[in-house]
């Protein structure tokens, strides 16, 4: 039986829409559950405000500990991990099957069209749940040129953390097609950047050469320890930095420099982007890890419920240039450690650059066609 999965989801014709669906089904189970937790988890929390407010006061104490240090932990639990659970588990599930083999080969001819082959796809495929081990992932590219241009195009990969930021505000807001359609933009974008990218750097793909393991039932010791491990070293590096941000930035607020900040950025952000003055000192922060960006909005905006701060336009802009713009810092430095700092600076210029240019020309696109203007 494994040899007849294997002919049909390895087939040149049937191969492909069974790995779409396989998609699909993957990004639907994620914000069914991701959107049903998150509420709950919301509500649940949120329910604490008063007792905070009754031993803390109105005073900045409250300010600080409430409005940065317990917003930025209560929109990481329910904006961040309800989608990263499901994520992992889907992933790993999928690569102990033996899928994630397969579809590496399917997507062998797609790859050279960007100067590499299909083994390309596990380190992009990894880029999904993280861009870090996606970055070290290239190592298994026979050749430097293809380890730097898989290393440029994962970087490029909305990883789990900015999936939380489309799910968790386009996908909860506007619906899983506008969910959808930014991962499609994305798609079409690292083609389009990949294929410039190959065409600068001299030299041709090589061969696929690689081994497929039988298809066999997940083991679920195996997977429940992967998912675990990844969201252990998720929760070691976000929670800490999520404390600090929220709270530096409240104090930011308190002294009254966030408002210079944002009036500073205000050009790209309001004028050219079409977001709120406060988004730009969000984006920054946001380099430390990706979800910050959201966590950040609810903690500065005071609410969880985007759709009454944000237009349904500024939401799919704001997630949008979040999975464009430069990766974190911890993508940063695994590129730095892999490529050397000059390219992985050249990597992250280009990244920022595009996603200045791409959110300002797409926001006037939309609105031009009055896309989302309700």
């Amino acid at each position: 039986i494994s040899e007849r999965i294997h002919d049909l989801t390895t087939h040149k014709i049937l191969g492909y829409p069974i790995m779409v669906l396989v998609v699909l089904g993957a990004l639907q189970a994620i914000f069914t559950f991701g959107g049903f937790t998150s509420e709950i988890l919301g509500t649940l929390l949120y329910s604490y405000k008063p007792l905070f407010e009754s031993i803390l006061g109105l005073g900045p104490l409250k300010v600080i500990v409430w409005g940065g240090l317990m917003e930025g932990l209560i929109a990481n639990i329910t904006i961040a991990l309800p989608y990263l659970i499901p994520f992992y588990l889907i992933l790993y599930i999928l690569e102990d099957s033996g899928y994630l083999a397969r579809a590496a080969f399917l997507m062998d001819t797609i790859m050279h069209k960007i100067g590499l082959h299909g083994k390309a796809f596990i380190p992009i495929m990894l880029g999904y749940g993280c861009n870090v081990p996606a970055c070290l992932g290239c190592r298994i590219m026979e050749t430097e040129r293809e380890r730097l241009l898989t290393g440029f195009v994962v970087t490029l990969i909305p990883c789990a953390a900015r999936t939380a930021v489309i799910l968790g505000l386009v996908g909860s807001f506007l619906g899983i097609q506008w969910a959808l359609a930014l991962y499609i933009i994305n798609l079409a974008i690292v083609f389009i950047l990949g294929r410039i990218a190959f065409k600068m750097l001299p030299g041709e793909p090589t061969a696929l050469i690689m081994e497929m393991p039988d298809y066999k039932i997940p083991h679920a010791k195996t997977v429940l320890k992967q998912t675990w491990f990844r969201l252990w070293e998720f929760l070691k590096i976000s929670f800490p930095l999520i404390i600090a941000s929220s709270t530096i930035i409240k104090l930011i607020e308190m002294l009254g420099f966030l408002d210079s900040i944002s009036k500073a950025l205000s050009p790209i952000t309001v004028w050219w982007l079409g977001l709120p003055e406060i988004t730009g000192v969000i984006l920054i922060f946001g380099v430390l890890r990706k979800e910050l960006t959201l966590i950040m909005l609810a903690s500065l905006l005071g609410t969880t419920n985007f759709q009454s701060i944000l237009t349904p336009l500024q939401m799919f802009i704001f997630a949008l240039v979040v999975m464009l713009y430069i990766p974190c810092v911890a993508t940063i430095a695994a590129c730095v450690r892999e490529f050397g700092w000059r390219r992985a600076l050249v990597i992250a210029l280009v990244e920022i650059l595009f996603a200045i240019l791409a959110g300002g020309i797409i926001y006037r696109l939309m609105a031009a066609f009055n896309m989302l203007s309700g």
